[in-house]
């Protein structure tokens, strides 16, 4: 009898550590952080560190080019862009959100990309993208799908 009391109080805290709450602001303050981390990686063009982030099983939406599913196909996208003369890539995120449970969340924000064409001159397109991304059993936050989106900004009016 004594061993089922000792087993049941033992059942007890564990599930208690299991339902502890999650630190929402600070998770959200990780995964901002691990966006702007990924963000300097494409900067400096580190596709090592870049591929860091990347979760093996994630999805890239990349405008005009086929779905890539899984880091490999991500991966071979990545270089295959990166070879082409004057490509530059640069994003900021805006906002993290992470859900309740700490384990899943989504970043977003705009990019700018730049790559030059035959004529001498320069392709920049600009538009936003959002993250969706997975909390590894490390901590570490892994990038599921991702998506960019080309868009046009309204000229700016005056007021």
């Amino acid at each position: 009898m004594r061993s089922i009391v000792v087993l049941l109080i033992i059942s007890t805290a564990l599930c208690s550590a299991c339902t502890g709450r999650v630190d929402i602001s600070q998770e959200r303050a990780d995964l901002l952080q691990a966006d702007n981390d990924w963000a300097a990686a494409a900067a400096d063009g580190d596709i090592q560190r870049l591929a860091n982030y990347w979760a093996d099983d994630a999805i890239n939406f990349f405008p005009g080019a086929p779905v890539a599913k899984g880091k490999e196909a991500i991966l071979q996208l990545v270089r295959q862009n990166r070879s082409q003369a004057g490509f530059s890539l640069n994003w900021e995120p805006t906002e993290a959100v992470v859900s309740e449970s700490g384990d899943l969340g989504y970043t977003w924000g705009k990019f700018q990309l730049s790559i030059a064409i035959p004529d001498g001159g320069t392709m920049a397109r600009q538009g936003h993208y959002v993250a969706i991304w997975r909390k590894q059993i490390d901590g570490s936050w892994r990038c599921e799908v991702e998506s960019t989106i080309f868009t046009v900004e309204p000229p700016a009016t005056k007021s």
